[in-house]
């Protein structure tokens, strides 16, 4: 089995990039000219997200998906926050069956906001083209903020460096968790932990027919034991939601898919963790 790979070259290839005006119904607050928020203070910078939009695209990077957080009003203001991510139809990963098929794209994540809580902040994530589905690798990239006040293009060039630096780490995790075959007590077991991290629960009792639809993939070519497919199906599961839990009054109901920004960041950094726990475990 070939390893996969990161490639680049100038194979022109059929991405659907946002328009500017995709970008603007999508995620209005990423072109805000002026701070959402009415507390902030004369020393905060507003820096507007489309500035660090219209530089990713002179790097060769362009915006695939965006959303918003309702804004939330509190004692210290108006709350907004908004997600940007990016992919370069040059940059890719192949597939470790060597085909040299496509097997994910690197996305650079940005989130941000004008209310004067949150500076530029990026992260590495992955679209994996089969089942159009964006995963984000691990915790933060160190150093991978930008203050509003210190931003210039240079800072940008830096992350975008970073960033595929970080790419190149995962693909070797990623290699070791298609060699890795895990047993029927550990694919449940780590669909155990995934359902109680995304209730914030870590000592729920998960009924085993939660356990059961949580591990069924949605495409037949997942339908193996390597960490790396069942890694992806738990996550699709548990983003997308469908699968059954008991609510409250002890009634099974079918879980929502996950649309916040927050915590679809949370769930994403939080599973890829686990998973490479088990690297380890079978090394």
């Amino acid at each position: 089995m070939a390893d996969t790979m990161l490639s680049f070259n100038d194979q022109k290839l059929a991405t659907n990039f946002l328009t500017i005006e995709q970008l603007r119904e999508k995620c209005p607050m990423a072109f805000k000219t002026t701070p959402t928020n009415p507390k902030v203070t004369e020393r905060y910078v507003h820096a507007n997200t489309q500035t660090v939009i219209d530089d990713f695209a002179k790097l060769g990077w362009y915006p695939v998906e965006a959303k918003q957080c309702r804004q939330k009003a509190n004692s210290a203001g108006i709350r907004s926050f908004h997600m940007v991510a990016f992919q370069n139809e040059n940059v890719k990963i192949l597939k470790n069956d060597g085909s040299g098929d496509i097997e994910c794209y690197p996305r650079i994540i940005l989130t941000n906001s004008h209310d004067g809580f949150n500076s530029f902040k990026f992260m590495v994530g992955l679209f994996r083209l089969v089942c159009s589905n964006g995963l984000i690798l691990g915790d933060k990239l160190a150093d991978m903020s930008i203050r509003h006040i210190n931003y210039d293009f240079n800072e940008l060039r830096h992350v975008v460096a970073a960033s595929i630096e970080q790419v190149t780490k995962h693909i070797s995790a990623m290699n070791q968790m298609h060699k890795t075959l895990l047993t029927e007590e550990q694919k449940k077991e780590l669909a155990m932990r995934a359902i109680r991290m995304r209730k914030g629960d870590e000592d729920f009792q998960v009924p085993q027919d939660s356990i059961d639809e949580v591990l069924t993939p949605r495409r037949e070519e997942d339908a193996t034991d390597s960490l790396w497919h069942v890694f992806n199906v738990i996550q699709e599961n548990l983003i997308k939601g469908g699968f059954q839990m008991p609510s409250a009054n002890g009634k099974m109901r079918k879980q929502r898919p996950i649309k916040g920004i927050v915590k679809d960041i949370d769930i994403n950094q939080k599973l890829f963790n686990y998973a490479e726990e088990y690297i380890q475990i079978a090394a």
